[in-house]
């Protein structure tokens, strides 16, 4: 019997739906494209070969915590929807009060606006006591650990996408034991000579 093309497109949404659950609960990518070394239990290490694009912090972390976290976002989700749909009189009701802000949202603005003032006051201090913290972090993997990562990354053997902070460790204290006048490492050679050096088999 003639399979219809009804029949054909059924089977492959069936399809493309095991393979996207069966990727979810190994903790794989969704997308089915491997990106980094890890494995269920361990982290990952290093880019994979011929990886196009961004690698994503999350490409790294090993299978069993992104299941975790797609289980628990999940449950969420669940709890949520079960929770909303079962005393409708109580969904109701807060569909109504949040209805009524809406047609006084003057109001409702005039009584949020202190708490949005605090927020944002809040917000600011710790995005600046953030910036202040780790700007000697940032100032060593502009000047140190990505010009390392970019003279490395060939004759190690690794992917140019590859998260540096992954295999270089250099201590903060660093810049101050080297010598007067060595500059960083992009100074070190020439871009030309770095993009000659030969590359691991």
């Amino acid at each position: 019997m003639a399979r219809t093309k009804f029949d054909k497109q059924v089977d492959e949404s069936a399809d493309t739906f095991a393979r996207g659950l069966a990727r979810m609960l190994a903790g794989r990518d969704l997308d089915g494209v491997r990106r980094t070394d890890a494995t269920f239990w361990r982290p990952g290490t290093r880019v994979l070969p011929k990886v196009e694009g961004k690698a994503r912090r999350r490409s790294y972390k090993p299978g069993w915590r992104r299941l975790s976290f797609r289980l628990a976002l999940g449950g969420g989700v669940a709890e949520s929807g079960y929770l909303t749909t079962r005393d409708l009189d109580a969904t109701r009701e807060t569909l109504r009060e949040l209805t009524e802000l809406w047609e006084n949202r003057e109001a409702a603005f005039a009584a949020l606006e202190p708490a949005g003032i605090g927020a944002a006051s809040v917000l600011t201090v710790g995005t600046a006591t953030y910036m202040v913290l780790t700007r000697e972090r940032r100032e060593l993997m502009r000047e140190w650990v990505r010009p390392l990562h970019d003279a490395l990354h060939q004759p190690l053997g690794l992917a140019e996408q590859t998260d540096p902070r992954r295999y270089l460790h250099i201590p903060k204290s660093f810049s101050d034991a080297c010598p007067p006048g060595s500059g960083s490492p992009a100074t070190w050679w020439p871009t030309s000579s770095r993009r000659s050096l030969p590359s691991r088999a």
